[in-house]
């Protein structure tokens, strides 16, 4: 059903995730993001063992489009008929996998959160691209994609622009599981609802993986406008409207987001898991500071646990 109108097919200026501008942004936050630490000794005959691709056997994946061939396992091939890809200890602790869960209330906002996760999606990413040895992109639907080297920032940017909207957690999680990812697991959404998303996280614990929620805070996350208006958004058609809301109504909006705030935390916390929210700089601020500070400070402080 069509709230405002008719349907739209531009965007706003405002609600283009990777504008040239977010581009330079980006790239100076690689060139000034910390090293991630690694627990692979990167000195001497260690670093000659992980640029030689050898070392400790720790089992297989599937072979995805991006993967290096020299890690098929040919034997696997002849008794199976399957491509697998050689896990080795080192890569294990040298991957990153970037779950992006875009659901429809994604479109909330002004502007859209959808914005704010996909730029904080890009940062995540790209900073895996320059400081590990692979990426692996999973969207919404379960669809994987593997990225290796900072030339891979671009299909990177190109990945999250088509990514579809789609909220489907255990089959996000379920994906990279079957193909035998390890490292980090960092998922990145509103997690709304959180009984949706429980049952995914519970699987990565069972699995014994690594995980860390980022979430992008509006300014209006915490309490609803003091002015006591809410922008309404039509998802077909992309038009905007300010509704103003009474005073009862305003206090019952604020319970329920406290409400969810506790939940949200709750649920990864059940899981061993940390949930990091993220602020996100004000429409239209894409100067580096604004956006360098929160994010770096985050991953310092994760850098320190993960």
């Amino acid at each position: 059903m069509r709230l405002f109108g008719r349907r739209s097919s531009k965007a706003p200026a405002a609600e283009l995730p990777f504008s040239p501008q977010f581009r330079r942004v980006l790239l100076e936050l690689v060139r000034r993001a910390p090293r991630r630490p690694s627990r692979v000794d990167d000195s001497g005959p260690a670093r000659r063992r992980l640029f030689s691709r050898s070392g400790t056997f720790a089992g297989h994946r599937r072979y995805a489009g991006g993967d290096d061939v020299r890690d098929i396992d040919w034997h696997a091939y002849a008794r199976t008929g399957a491509l697998f890809a050689k896990v080795l200890q080192e890569e294990e602790r040298r991957t990153l996998t970037l779950l992006v869960d875009l659901s429809a209330s994604l479109d909330a906002g002004l502007p859209p959160r959808r914005v704010a996760l996909l730029r904080f999606a890009a940062i995540e990413g790209a900073l895996a691209l320059a400081r590990l040895d692979a990426l692996y992109l999973v969207t919404g639907n379960g669809q994987c994609t593997t990225l290796r080297g900072a030339a891979s920032l671009d299909a990177l940017l190109a990945e999250l622009e088509r990514a579809p909207r789609a909220h489907a957690p255990l089959q996000m999680v379920q994906r990279p599981l079957d193909d035998g990812h390890t490292g980090l697991f960092v998922w990145l959404s509103d997690f709304a609802p959180p009984s949706a998303v429980a049952p995914a996280l519970g699987l990565l614990r069972r699995h014994g993986r690594r995980c860390v929620g980022v979430l992008p805070e509006m300014a209006d996350d915490r309490a609803p406008d003091a002015r006591g208006v809410v922008a309404l958004r039509d998802p077909e058609s992309g038009e905007r409207r300010v509704v103003r809301v009474d005073a009862a109504l305003r206090q019952a909006m604020a319970e329920e987001l406290g409400a969810l705030r506790r939940a949200q935390d709750a649920v990864f916390a059940e899981r061993g898991f940390a949930l990091v929210r993220v602020p996100v700089p004000p429409a239209g601020d894409l100067t580096l500071s604004t956006w360098a500070r929160p994010w770096l400070r985050d991953l310092r402080a994760r850098a320190v646990t993960s």
